[in-house]
């Protein structure tokens, strides 16, 4: 079987789009993580200082 009969193949075509699928949601999550955290450790910068 040659790579582009395989390619054609409905059946890889559904595995390559849940594999994209996947390293999408992969950098959406690395993405929000890397946000997200500065804002969490800023706000626990003010609350450390407002507690005091």
């Amino acid at each position: 079987m040659r790579i582009t009969d395989f390619l054609r193949d409905e059946k890889a075509q559904s595995e390559f789009s849940s594999l994209y699928m996947l390293i999408v949601l992969v950098i959406a999550a690395l993405l929000i993580i890397t946000l997200v955290k500065p804002m969490f450790r800023q706000s626990q910068k003010i609350v450390s200082k407002t507690v005091k």
